[in-house]
């Protein structure tokens, strides 16, 4: 079963060991977790979880000892990997954004 977008991209920051937070207009949304169900809605009867609740906002990511490593962009209203306007995650040693976007993506496309 094919996974959120925003959950099988914050899934590989804390396999990794690291941690996200979701900011609005400069205002923290979600404080630092590692808890993946706080992202998005995941589940039928799941209503405004997260990024789902969010027209615009920012996923931060961060290192294992919660220092910060880059964000995304998500634009809630885009589909589809669309969702991800920018990111500063080209380096960032929790996740490889670019590989991963595109192997969601091909996977979506196979539904």
């Amino acid at each position: 079963m094919l996974e959120p977008l925003a959950k099988t991209i914050v899934q590989e920051v804390v396999d990794e060991g690291g941690f996200y937070s979701i900011e609005i207009e400069g205002e923290e949304y979600q404080e630092i977790t590692n808890d993946t169900s706080l992202i998005c809605n995941q589940k039928d009867g799941d209503k405004y979880i997260g990024v789902d609740n969010l027209d615009i906002c920012y996923i931060n990511v961060y290192d294992s000892k919660k220092e910060f490593d880059g964000w995304i962009l998500w634009i809630g209203v885009n589909d589809h990997v669309e969702r991800i306007s920018d990111h500063t995650l080209m380096s960032s040693d929790y996740i490889n954004i670019d590989k991963l976007m595109d192997k969601w993506e091909k996977e979506y496309i196979r539904l």
